[in-house]
């Protein structure tokens, strides 16, 4: 393009600069080391709660799945959440964790239940006499140790890797250059990772990672709206988990240092429908 290098970098950090002020409030979930959860309690793996006429879920094969996260509702401030109840992340124990990337949203796999409703006579004793044994030595569950998990609001802006980055990054783009529009970031002539401004640098390097419900993803890859259909059903952060370390022994670990998103649509968030949400994971 004929514009400068020297303009497009100016123009690349004025837009990032934009962007990091444009702020959406998300819950980041903190590893809480201080108790074991019970099983009413929001967690990563573990023991969660089933009803007393309830069945832990299984797939196709009627193999059970096992409790990746549990979200107690209530504490969870975000206005499209459910405001009571419990939301469950069950995924298979195999080499894929559950996901098929052939049909992301298939729910054979993986499932997402929620009990909008909680009967505190359950106990834990109860639920583990429906759970069939784990062979740990042929396990790839990326959860190592069950974590009890504490929520933080937070503020954060789109991420770098989300799929509405690049039109995004154009249209703010343009507007300080009408005379040579672009399409993508890709269209310049400067690579965007050798920006050495601060907040440019740590924005294109550290944004969207972390536990979290809401606000913007993280890969290790693209994200898996990009190449979709309508990828706009899927506009909502239902859940992210980040690998990293719970404490001095165990960790969460997607593969090669990966990370793990489910995606649902605002609306069937705020109606609690959790019928269709995509689950993806990704690594190095």
């Amino acid at each position: 393009m004929n514009l400068s290098q020297e303009k497009q970098l100016e123009f690349s950090i004025q837009v990032i600069h934009e962007l990091l002020q444009e702020q959406q409030e998300y819950v980041q979930l903190e590893l809480d080391l201080s108790h074991a959860p019970s099983i009413f309690e929001s967690k990563f793996g573990g023991t969660g709660y089933v009803p007393h006429d309830g069945a832990i879920p299984v797939n196709a094969k009627n193999q059970q799945l096992r409790l990746l996260a549990q979200i107690e509702c209530g504490k969870i401030p975000l206005k499209d959440f459910p405001a009571k109840g419990l939301l469950q992340f069950w995924i298979y124990d195999d080499d894929l964790s559950g996901a098929d990337f052939d049909h992301p949203t298939v729910q054979n796999g993986f499932r997402i239940l929620y009990h909008e409703s909680v009967d505190p006579t359950v106990t834990e004793a109860e639920v583990l006499e429906k759970t069939l044994p784990f062979p740990e030595d042929e396990s790839f569950f990326p959860v190592e140790k069950e974590v009890a998990l504490k929520p933080v609001k937070a503020a954060e802006s789109l991420s770098f890797n989300d799929y509405r980055f690049e039109n995004v990054f154009a249209e703010k783009f343009n507007q300080l250059s009408p005379e040579e529009p672009i399409q993508s970031l890709y269209d310049l002539d400067i690579n965007p990772w050798d920006i050495e401004e601060p907040a440019c640098k740590q924005f294109i390097k550290n944004s969207g990672w972390g536990h979290k419900i809401g606000g913007f993803p993280a890969f290790t890859q693209s994200d898996p709206r990009d190449c979709m259909e309508n990828a706009d059903r899927f506009d909502t952060l239902l859940l992210q988990i980040d690998s990293g370390t719970i404490d001095d022994s165990h960790e969460i670990m997607w593969g090669d240092s990966g990370i793990c998103n489910f995606f649902i649509h605002s609306e069937a968030l705020r109606n609690c429908d959790f019928s269709e949400v995509l689950y993806n994971w990704d690594c190095c």
